[in-house]
């Protein structure tokens, strides 16, 4: 059965659907590859050190998550006179998502952006729930072909952008649970620009 309709079914009240939702969130959180993430996190920090590019991409709510994970890297994780991220969200400038969707086709939003972009070396970090949008799966072998270093976050049953990633960290999940896995994405976001803001100095209280 898929699980938020399981605990949907179960949950007597709002409070009770609260604490079971979290409680399964927690559980997929303690399944993840967390050696995988770390890999990640490393390329992230590597990618950092020596100037190269970070690209991230996603559609719905994976794209709101990839422009947070900017903010927290590019905003958050800055010190004076330290290596900075140089991260840019490809689902968030309207006017190039539009005009790329119409004169294309939405299928190549993102790999016509790399196109112009990326460069060997870079970092893609790919975000989809299903691990199957086309758009994505697109973008990551134009990535892979011009030797880029590839990352990504997907939940449900990791689609095929599995086989598409150096690093992937899957959250296994039923077909019914894009909070949970969309909430797996935040949390690793935060995660990471936290950790590595921490690393080099930058504490995160004001």
């Amino acid at each position: 059965m898929n699980k938020i309709a399981e605990i949907f079914a179960k949950a007597s009240s709002i409070p009770e659907y609260a604490s079971m939702y979290c409680a399964r969130l927690s559980e997929v959180l303690a399944s993840l590859d967390w050696e995988a993430f770390a890999q990640a996190t490393e390329a992230f920090d590597e990618a950092r050190q020596s100037g190269r590019c970070i690209y991230l991409m996603g559609n719905g709510g994976s794209a709101a998550s990839c422009a947070h994970m900017v903010n927290d890297l590019v905003a958050g994780a800055y010190l004076e006179d330290k290596p900075a991220f140089r991260a840019v969200s490809l689902a968030d400038n309207l006017a190039t998502l539009t005009a790329l969707g119409n004169d294309s086709g939405y299928d190549s939003i993102f790999v016509h952006q790399l196109k112009v972009l990326l460069r060997p070396g870079d970092l893609v970090l790919a975000m989809s729930v299903s691990g199957n949008s086309p758009n994505i799966l697109r973008a990551l072998e134009y990535a892979n072909a011009q030797e880029a270093i590839t990352v990504g976050f997907c939940g449900l049953t990791g689609g095929a952008m599995k086989s598409l990633c150096d690093i992937v960290i899957h959250a296994d999940t039923t077909l019914d649970e894009y909070g949970p896995v969309e909430d797996v994405f935040s949390i690793l976001g935060h995660i990471l620009a936290g950790n590595l803001a921490m690393r080099q100095g930058k504490m995160l209280h004001h």
